[in-house]
């Protein structure tokens, strides 16, 4: 058996090994923690701004410009769509499925003299009776917000009025006929 000095002495080696061994693996850890607060931090940075290195720069330049050029296209589709739109109203030929607002409808008043004046004012001869419509949507709910706002111009009269290919029908069949047209679009 050993004795009490040399047990100590071989405990007291142990203990210098395994404090080394503390210091050591604490300043792995350390090393290791720290590379991973910088590894989220750059991951923190590169959501907000361009990274350091490799393509990003690139990649994103590529993607300002495409973004850029998505926003003047779509701008240029918008200002396509209303041109298209004032053309479709003011256009004096109906093709398709058309809702329009009715504001009046007047027996023995005519307002064919002004008429070069009211561009976007639809007059509808039907015998005695002069209708009055403003107007041309081709989507029904567009119409119906049209209509509401007249009303609260004070026009309380104000309805909507279906037609398909020029010729007035109910909006039941309008809305079957534009049904008919997009699902024949489709096939």
């Amino acid at each position: 058996m050993e004795t009490l000095a040399e047990e100590y002495q071989e405990l007291s080696k142990k203990n210098t090994a395994l404090r080394r061994y503390n210091k050591q693996l604490i300043y792995w850890m350390r090393i290791l923690g720290v590379m991973l607060l910088l590894a989220l931090a750059y991951i923190i940075y590169i959501e907000f701004y361009p990274p350091f290195f490799g393509r990003w720069p690139e990649l994103s330049e590529r993607y300002d410009n495409l973004l850029s050029k998505n926003t003047s296209l779509q701008a240029e589709i918008d200002s396509l769509e209303r041109v298209n739109s004032l053309l479709v109203e003011l256009s004096p030929y109906y093709t398709g499925v058309f809702f329009e607002v009715q504001i009046g409808a007047f027996e023995n008043f005519n307002l064919e003299k002004y008429r070069e004046g009211l561009a976007k004012l639809n007059i509808d001869y039907s015998g005695q009776i002069d209708q009055y419509t403003l107007g041309k949507f081709r989507d029904l709910g567009m119409a119906q917000d049209f209509a509401r706002d007249i009303r609260k111009m004070g026009i309380q009269d104000a309805f909507i009025v279906a037609k398909v290919d020029g010729k007035r029908v109910t909006v039941k069949e309008a809305q079957a006929e534009a049904e008919r047209l997009r699902e024949e679009d489709e096939n």
